[in-house]
């Protein structure tokens, strides 16, 4: 019972509280697409995809991680490889591009991207119901942990909160608040996608949508073009509890925590499931 009624502890005043007031235009909203100069083929490719999938997105040249922009250079030391250098300040310019233009949110994508036909309409229903204080909605990847499920988006798609967020940054939405948070000035111990598994880092508010409107493409012409990767580890499981309990609530929290050991796979009504088979990356 406390596992079908996770949302339902939340009280109707916190709810009311949190749901998104973000304006959403009628037919569009801002996109950007990360490629390298040199992969024309890759770009061709990609704006085939955007044009089969009637979104709209601005090209933006992939950083070169051994030559940052200045404003940059503060934020990397030499402990990451220059592709995830690359990546992470890629995503970090997308960011101050959010802030300079006063964008409300924006779809951010790597150009090894696969979308889904409904994956526009299940941003904007994601976007509308997701609590106002988000940053971050994963278009990308589910999560072989339970997850609690906050609202219907469409094409048998849900907004969802992790106990743990999956890998892979190739499909975002970031809002204005969540750039803002991307662009505090640190050193960057991570790559983007760690940052954002780790969100009680930059107090990160993460969600996503399940099942994933977007993939990753496979193909030797697709291969990812980070070649050296850097695994970082750290003993976070407190650090992940404490986050999770403070963002989501103790009842919510442990709610979910009880699923964890269930294999079979819920139905779609359920308030809180485990993802199961569908989860590919999630277990780390």
């Amino acid at each position: 019972m406390l596992q079908t009624r996770c949302i339902e502890s939340l009280s109707s005043r916190r709810r009311a509280r949190n749901m998104a007031k973000t304006p959403l235009p009628s037919s569009a909203f801002a996109a950007f697409y990360i490629n390298l100069d040199r992969d024309v083929a890759r770009r061709i490719r990609f704006e085939e995809e955007l044009l089969d999938s009637s979104i709209h997105a601005e090209r933006i040249s992939a950083v070169d991680g051994r030559a940052v922009p200045d404003w940059l250079r503060s934020f990397y030391d030499d402990r990451m490889g220059p592709g995830e250098v690359g990546c992470s300040a890629s995503h970090l310019s997308i960011c101050k591009m959010i802030v300079a233009r006063g964008l409300p949110f924006a779809l951010v994508l790597e150009d090894d991207a696969r979308i889904a036909q409904d994956c526009r309409t299940a941003i904007a229903n994601a976007v509308r119901a997701a609590p106002r204080d988000w940053d971050v909605i994963r278009l990308i990847e589910s999560s072989s942990r339970p997850v609690q499920e906050l609202a219907r988006v469409g094409g048998g798609r849900t907004l969802v909160r992790y106990l743990r967020v999956p890998r892979s940054t190739t499909g975002l939405v970031i809002s204005q608040a969540g750039a803002r948070k991307l662009l505090k000035p640190r050193l960057v111990k991570e790559p983007i996608d760690v940052e954002i598994r780790w969100p009680w880092q930059l107090d990160l508010n993460v969600y996503g949508i399940h099942p994933p409107p977007i993939t990753q493409a496979s193909g030797r012409e697709l291969e990812s073009t980070i070649v050296a990767r850097s695994r970082p580890q750290k003993r976070n499981q407190l650090q992940r509890m404490i986050f999770n309990i403070r963002k989501m609530g103790l009842p919510v929290y442990l709610a979910c925590c009880f699923t964890s050991g269930r294999r079979s796979r819920p139905a779609v009504d359920k308030r809180v499931h485990n993802g199961g088979a569908l989860a590919r990356l999630g277990r780390a």
